[in-house]
């Protein structure tokens, strides 16, 4: 009785479903592409953000020199 339950299991287990840590080299190729277009995204995140600073940096610079001489 048992032994006929089971056997349905073991046959949905072996037909495809993948086990925990163990992928397909399509779905690893997919993650290796994620990865490389998040790390291009992040590197023109950086570009913007220090882009930003300069510019932060050179209005702080130019409103010094009229902070100073009302002083």
């Amino acid at each position: 009785m048992f032994a006929s339950r089971a056997q349905p299991v073991a046959q949905t287990l072996s037909a495809g479903i993948q086990t925990r840590n163990m992928g397909t080299l399509r779905e690893i190729q997919m993650r290796l592409n994620a990865i490389k277009n998040i790390g291009k995204i992040t590197k023109s995140m950086k570009m913007i953000a220090s882009t930003k600073v300069a510019k932060a940096q050179r209005a702080m610079e130019s409103a010094r020199t009229y902070g100073s001489a009302s002083a």
